[in-house]
């Protein structure tokens, strides 16, 4: 081979390299999607720190017609199987809101939840506007 043959090769060989590298960076860069709502269905235990008081919660979410629905309950009977208002899934985070009797006098009373999930792991808050709380919430798979 003479030079400039092996140059235009060696040139070659570098842009294609240099090409793949390339893709193999963008794509690494993408950003990973957003889980379907198939990845949340089915039953959670929740821990709320209220403020240094612990409550353990079930939630409980499933498909009704086609759309995301759910109830949740609290461990020691303050309340059972209270439909969410309103859940919704963006495919990052879950938010919903509930009306549920509710410390320190068991009035009814409404709140809202937004919690991410990472792998089978909630991390959130939980907002009750009446009590002018926001207070944190997480959750496992159970």
């Amino acid at each position: 081979m003479n030079k400039k043959r092996i140059v235009l090769v060696l040139l070659a060989a570098g842009a294609v390299l240099s090409a793949s590298g390339g893709i193999a960076a963008r794509a690494q860069d993408v950003p990973a999607q957003p889980e379907t709502v198939d990845a949340i269905l089915g039953s959670w235990v929740l821990e709320v720190d209220a403020e240094g008081e612990f409550y353990d919660l079930t939630l409980v979410l499933s498909l009704k017609e086609g759309r995301l629905a759910g109830e949740l309950s609290e461990a020691s009977g303050w309340f059972s199987n209270v439909p969410l208002a309103e859940p919704a899934w963006d495919g990052e985070t879950l938010k919903f809101s509930v009306v549920t009797p509710t410390p320190p006098d068991g009035a009814d009373r409404t709140w809202s939840a937004e919690m991410k999930k990472s792998e089978d792991r909630w991390a959130g808050w939980i907002a009750l506007p009446d009590l002018g709380m926001s207070v944190p919430v997480t959750g496992v798979r159970r």
